[in-house]
């Protein structure tokens, strides 16, 4: 009987530990990243969303600008649209995450040129391991940050204090996923 009891007890042992190995926050896909339906208080989706897997999806997504991220690396993309109001407005924000196959490539996609945000304002201590915005004179913002092989970018088409502390809550969200 003594026998049973210590057989038992090593089984529930084993159990648990295959249990805890970490498998349940691996990251299945891309769109695993993406922030969920209502996870940000006041957002929920909305309007289009899209996965690229090829770089010939992706020119049907963002025309003009695939060569951009086929410069750098590109593996996969998915984007998401969210509805929200700030100030009684309704706002929308674009959620797009770029696997960018390594950390050198995603960097170098964050510091690119051709994007048009060489004048941002450093988010210090902000998402990913850097993370900037520009604000555009009250009608929209974009921020945009790297974290291991991915490049986020993010934009809202209205400007103020409050959009850019909700950005900033997408930024975090999606980056402690990344983690």
């Amino acid at each position: 009987m003594k026998k049973i009891g210590i057989l038992v007890a090593i089984m529930i042992i084993c159990f648990s530990c295959s249990k805890s190995s970490g498998t349940e926050n691996e990251i299945l896909t891309i769109e695993d990243l993406l922030v969920q339906n209502s996870e940000i208080t006041g957002w929920s989706y909305s309007g289009v969303s899209w996965v690229a897997s090829s770089i010939s999806e992706l020119t049907e997504y963002i025309n003009g600008m695939a060569e951009i991220y086929q410069k750098h690396g590109f593996i996969e993309g998915a984007q998401r649209s969210y509805a929200g109001t700030i100030d009684g407005t309704s706002c929308a924000i674009q959620l797009i995450i770029y696997d960018m196959d390594t950390e050198t490539n995603a960097e170098d996609m964050y510091n690119d040129p051709d994007l048009g945000l060489s004048s941002a304002t450093v988010w210090t201590n902000g998402a990913g391991t850097e993370c900037h915005y520009v604000r555009y004179g009250g009608l929209s913002q974009v921020m945009t940050f790297y974290s291991s092989t991915y490049f986020v970018y993010l934009y809202i088409d209205y400007d103020s204090d409050e959009s850019l502390n909700i950005l900033k809550q997408f930024a975090l969200n999606v980056d402690g996923k990344i983690e």
